[in-house]
Parts: structure tokens; sequence; C-alpha cells
């Protein structure tokens, strides 16, 4: 396990618990963190990536900008690069409930996900319990 964290992440909506639980991860087991918006449509690069660094993400992790369906794009990056986890974030209206994005990438990612609920205690708990399921310790 040597790729990167992979976090879906869209702009100020973004709940902080999943950021903070990619950093957690990449910290935890030593990864590069990588940090992905996607824009559905072309254009607002710059404006993004403005706001983003603006949110206060780790200075020492990668900010990509991507373009097209948020799912599709985030199962792409995790295979292209290697991810050995991808962290999204479930805020839709119904919280017990994956959200269509959240769902969708966890059927189809490549690697073990992480879907972090807006109501999360703590994020070394979920890291924790996440991590029994992937390892069995």
């Amino acid at each position: 396990m040597n790729g990167p964290v992979v976090c879906g992440i869209d702009d100020s909506s973004t709940p902080l618990e999943a950021v903070w639980a990619a950093r957690e991860l990449a910290d935890r087991y030593e990864l590069p963190l990588l940090y992905v918006h996607v824009l559905d449509g072309d254009g607002g690069d710059e404006r993004a990536g403005i706001a983003l660094r603006e949110a206060g993400l780790a200075e020492d992790a990668e900010l990509v900008i991507e373009h097209g369906h948020p799912a599709d794009r985030l199962v792409a990056l995790a295979e292209e690069r290697n991810a050995s986890f991808l962290v999204v974030s479930n805020h839709g209206p119904r919280s017990s409930l994956l959200g269509s994005i959240s769902a969708d990438v966890a059927r189809r990612a490549p690697c073990p996900v992480l879907v972090v609920p807006p109501t999360m205690r703590t994020t070394g708990e979920a890291i924790d319990t996440t991590m029994e399921g992937v390892t069995g310790r």
C-alpha cells in the first residue's frame, strides 16, 4: 500500500470531517494525500483552486481539479494513481443513506472507500473502525 489517499472535495459544502479523515489516513500510513475537486463543465479551474486553498487544505497535499461527473472522475483518478484509499463525504438530506455519488464511488472504486458522515464524532474512531474491516485487526 503506497498509493495516495484520494479525497473528493466539493468546495465549501464538503464536511471538514472528510478532509480530516483523509489527512489522518495519509499520516497514519505515511501515504501521499491528493485532494480532487470535480467541476461539472468547463472553466472555473483558477477560481476553484483559490477557493479550495483558502479552505485550509494541507499545504503538502496535491490538489487536482477535474472536469466531468464526480463519481466517474474520482474512480478513474483512483485507478490512474493506484490509490490506497478513497475518501468521500456523505452530506445528502438523509445522512443515514448513502448519497448517489458516494454510493457510486463505493461500488466502483479499485480500493477501500471511507464514506464520512457529517455527524462523525472523531476521525480516529472512524479510521480505526474502517481499518478493522479492511485489515482484520
